[in-house]
């Protein structure tokens, strides 16, 4: 019995090891270590949990997407919009199973609500606009919920195959995070771009 349960021990470490092949990186492996994650902290409880537990074990290019729908999400929590309707809705849809009435104005809404600065709902959390600019040193709140809107929107137009111009879906989201506010959702937010990081370098 405990022969046995040292085999399996040592196939668990064995297939935890990161590849000695050449030329293949822990993250081309489809399985990387924390540690060769930079700016991942290893002693994240995060990292035991969904979908931070599947990022890691398949860190790779197919896995981009899904991360930057993820992080839209954390975003559009952390500025209270979450329950807007019309975020719901992308949202929804970047699932693949939102209804297939009103999709096609879908992406002119959100342009719409980006160039607006980003409505945010009377009630619930969010960034606080009793001091609009937030934090001293950071963009506005309505520039930072216009961010969280014109990434949706972008996500939404590569999906479709439509063209993409300016800064890419992270970048915008990372910008919309930037406002010296601590909650749950930046830190997911963190540990989440340091893995997109090391997803899309792979």
């Amino acid at each position: 019995m405990a022969e046995g349960r040292e085999r399996a021990a040592e196939a668990e470490r064995d297939h935890a090891a990161p590849p000695s092949g050449p030329g293949q990186s822990p993250v081309e492996s489809g399985k990387a270590p924390v540690a060769a994650v930079p700016g991942a902290p290893a002693d994240s409880p995060l990292l035991a949990e969904e979908p931070f537990r599947s990022f890691l074990t398949d860190s790779g290019p197919g896995v981009v997407a899904e991360m930057e729908r993820y992080g839209a999400e954390l975003a559009a929590r952390h500025h209270g919009l979450a329950d807007d309707p019309l975020c719901t809705f992308a949202l929804a849809v970047l699932d693949g199973c939102g209804p297939p009435e009103g999709r096609s104005g879908l992406r002119a809404d959100l342009a719409a609500r980006a160039a607006g600065g980003g409505a945010r709902p009377e009630a619930g959390g969010g960034a606080d606009d009793s001091a609009e600019g937030g934090e001293p040193g950071y963009e506005s709140a309505a520039a930072r919920r216009a961010a969280v809107w014109r990434a949706l929107g972008d996500l939404l137009a590569r999906e479709e195959g439509a063209p993409v111009d300016g800064p890419p879906p992270m970048f915008q989201l990372s910008r919309a995070m930037a406002d010296g506010r601590r909650s749950p959702e930046s830190d997911r937010f963190r540990l989440l771009h340091a893995l997109h990081a090391a997803a899309a370098r792979s």
